[in-house]
């Protein structure tokens, strides 16, 4: 069966590039001289049609047109035009190829709903080649998919919390971070915990001795600058994974040549600090995916750590700029506390980046748990309420100088702690990890006010979310303030 697919004319090497992928070869791509396919309706597509016969004609010897799900209208409305059969695909392009098979094997579509509403889900595996493996996880040549890296920051306090944490966040392979002057000890000790954990382990080199002692603890592979490789070459083996980083490709294609066959090279060119360079280096990373052949490592530190946003929406784009430039794996370290839990934001990113990829489609319109503090819809209406509310503005508190609480929270040990005091002396203090339950406790123990207790629920949820977000909780201060507000929760 041969296929006709209308696509737009910047959309379709993209079309054709998922066909071919996808193992499917007789078929014709008619361009439609628009910038978005999906903005048309089926009328207008078959009135551009009627208007171009040349593209008409490239219609002539097909057996079914096959338009985007995500146009609207009857594609009975194209069919009168081509006098050809014309049918909805599936709205995510990705999915296109498996439904073109289904057809060709007597699967039937609509001309009004999208293939996926007709035949499910049609999600396409991704499918890759093997570089190597470190430890028993293969390292594709290129991706995705993308591996997740997790660094421990060489001066983080308790090493072995932060890589089970890593561990547990989704992280594939654990990085031990090192410096000049940690003990050749500290790092063995690294080291060998890390590979208690399960997973494969790199540790960084600073120098030969650093990489002797790590190769002595049983690492799986050693992180260096390209400067340090002359050095370190006696090392290697054909067991030891070698990532190298640096600026200079030039640089990164000798240290290719020369250690091929010699180590399972990743390479990294190196993302830069924005704003001194950052798309500079992404250009720099589309060309080590053209032109060198080992699996490249994208670094997002540089970037995560040196901009004043939240984490988890700086992931969120560089894990598709990683899935762009084809990376096959992705390296999370926290330096800084507004990274901590990077590795389970750059997991999310990167399972929102490769099902994008894999449909050929953007993300808008997936469940994603990196919207935390938005939401893609607006929330609905509020249902009609029998009785009318009456408007109420501020109301200044009835303030007791002889009784009132101070609230904490301890990020460390994720509790809250409210103490009640009368005149000027604690009465009790509780601690817990629920607003809800603490208020509840203290209203119960204590004969407070129920202006007092509103108060009390009212803080402690505040203090919850504080430890829920990262943040400082400092009673009677907001916990969010936006950008578009001038001064926070004033007058609440």
């Amino acid at each position: 069966m041969r296929f006709g697919i209308i696509t737009s004319r910047p959309a379709e090497p993209v079309v054709r590039e998922v066909l071919q992928e996808g193992g499917l070869k007789d078929f014709v791509i008619v361009a439609l001289p628009v910038p978005a396919i999906s903005l048309l309706t089926t009328t207008a597509i078959a009135s551009v049609l009627s208007s171009r016969r040349d593209l008409l004609s490239g219609l002539s010897d097909v057996d079914m047109v096959v338009l985007p799900g995500t146009v609207r209208g009857d594609a009975s409305e194209v069919a009168k035009v081509t006098g050809k059969p014309a049918f909805k695909g599936p709205r995510s392009l990705g999915e296109l190829p498996v439904t073109l098979k289904y057809v060709s094997q007597g699967a039937r579509l609509d001309t009004v709903k999208a293939a996926d509403e007709v035949l499910g889900s049609l999600a396409p595996s991704i499918s890759y080649e093997e570089a190597f493996r470190i430890g028993q996880v293969p390292v594709p040549r290129r991706g995705p998919p993308v591996l997740l890296f997790s660094e421990v920051d060489p001066r983080a306090q308790d090493f072995t919390a932060t890589a089970r944490r890593y561990v547990g966040e989704g992280a594939q392979v654990i990085v031990v971070g090192a410096e000049d002057g940690m003990s050749l000890g500290e790092l063995r000790r690294r080291v060998r915990e890390a590979k208690g954990l399960g997973l494969p382990v790199i540790a960084e080199a600073p120098s030969r001795a650093y990489a002797e002692e790590a190769i002595a603890a049983g690492a799986d592979g050693l992180s260096v600058a390209d400067y340090q490789v002359p050095e370190l070459e006696d090392l290697l083996s054909k067991d030891l994974a070698l990532l190298v980083g640096g600026d200079s490709l030039d640089r990164l294609r000798d240290v290719e040549r020369e250690l091929a066959g010699k180590a399972k090279l990743i390479v990294d060119p190196s993302l830069a600090v924005p704003p001194l360079g950052l798309s500079q280096s992404v250009e720099r990373y589309l060309r080590a995916s053209r032109e060198l052949s080992s699996p490249l490592l994208f670094s997002a530190a540089n970037v995560t750590e040196e901009v004043e946003a939240d984490t988890a929406g700086v992931h969120a784009v560089l894990a598709l700029m990683a899935v762009e430039v084809r990376a096959s794996a992705y390296l999370v370290v926290e330096e800084t506390y507004k990274s901590v839990h990077g590795t389970s934001e750059a997991r999310e990113a990167i399972r929102l980046a490769e099902s994008a990829y894999a449909a050929r489609a953007s993300e808008r319109g997936m469940f994603s748990r990196l919207l935390v503090l938005k939401q893609d819809y607006p929330p609905p209406p509020q249902p009609q309420e029998e009785v009318s509310a009456e408007p109420v503005g501020y109301v200044e508190p009835q303030v007791s100088a002889s009784e009132y609480v101070r609230i904490s929270a301890d990020p460390a040990r994720g509790v809250m702690r409210v103490t009640l005091y009368r005149d000027g002396r604690a009465v009790g203090s509780l601690e817990g990890s629920h607003a809800l339950s603490l208020a509840r406790a203290l209203v119960r123990r204590f004969n407070v006010s129920a202006e007092h207790a509103a108060y009390i629920g009212y803080e402690l949820s505040k203090a919850e979310l504080s430890l829920k977000l990262g943040r400082t909780y400092v009673q009677d201060e907001p916990i969010i303030v936006t950008p578009w507000e001038k001064n926070g929760n004033s007058h609440c």
